[in-house]
């Protein structure tokens, strides 16, 4: 089965949520048939996913609570960045709850909803390395005080929570990013990728600084850069407290250059884009 004859299913008339769930559910799954990394699989299991049932927050809540520790909050659509950022360094997971319409099959509101964020973001959480390394992402935006140092760490979290592969040295790279385990376009990209698209994530930050100015297209930014190999949840965490550090000095450089130069003009945020799967 190719990843062409797995496209929107024809339907003579608008399927419930129900429906659009359960085709939804089975198209991402015989897709993801080993291209997810083997903590999606688990954690789909652990959360009780099923294609006949559309999951809510309040069952999904209290379960992930007990075995992880995280709180799910619902949300009516994506947070500004600093919003999202702070509920992630406090183990709060916002979603988006609302389900595309049959309509929207393809490319939901604001590229997210209920299946994308309940299938790409929750299943990962059961697996520690992961959850650690989310939290501590929520903890860097507290150091992202130039606009320069926003759009590195926008790119980061592009590039690893959304778009990220992982696996050991010499294996086939897997999915975790959400963006990949929930969206079929850029599922589809990232199998077809060239080699010289896929890279080890060591120095990611480094290279992610070199990008060009960014756009407003998620599609367009995340094209422009490769895809980043993790081997470990332990390197994904590593390369998350250098970006830290980074952030760190040149959050003290440009300190220093304001005691030398005088008052500073802030800066405005950029409204959310993290999370537009389409």
């Amino acid at each position: 089965m190719t990843l062409h004859q797995l496209a929107r299913p024809y339907h003579p008339t608008a399927p419930t949520a129900a429906g659009v769930w359960k085709m939804l559910f089975d198209r991402q799954l015989a897709l993801l048939h080993r291209r997810a990394h083997p903590a999606f699989a688990a954690g789909v299991a652990a959360l009780g996913l099923r294609r006949d049932e559309v999951p809510t927050l309040a069952r999904l809540g209290p379960l992930v609570y007990q075995r992880t520790g995280w709180t799910l909050r619902a949300a009516g659509g994506p947070l500004p960045e600093a919003e999202y950022y702070a509920a992630l360094a406090r183990r709060e997971l916002p979603l988006v709850t609302r389900l595309r319409t049959f309509a929207e099959f393809d490319h939901p509101p604001h590229g997210v909803d209920l299946f994308s964020e309940v299938l790409g973001r929750l299943p990962l959480l059961f697996e520690p390395g992961y959850a650690q390394a989310l939290e501590t992402l929520g903890q860097t935006w507290a150091l992202a005080s130039t606009p320069a140092a926003a759009v590195l760490l926008r790119r980061f979290t592009r590039a690893t929570f959304e778009l990220g592969l992982l696996a050991p040295a010499g294996e086939r790279p897997q999915f975790y990013g959400a963006t990949l385990l929930t969206s079929t376009r850029h599922l589809h990209a990232a199998a077809a990728a060239e080699a010289s698209q896929v890279q080890p994530l060591a120095g990611a930050a480094q290279q992610l600084r070199r990008l060009a100015v960014p756009t407003a297209s998620f599609a367009a930014e995340a094209s422009a850069q490769p895809y980043f190999v993790a081997q470990s949840w332990a390197e994904l965490l590593e390369e998350i407290e250098q970006l830290r550090a980074e952030l760190a000095h040149d959050q003290f450089s440009t300190a220093g250059s304001r005691v030398l130069s005088g008052p500073a003009r802030g800066f405005a945020q950029r409204p959310a884009a993290l999370r537009q799967v389409g």
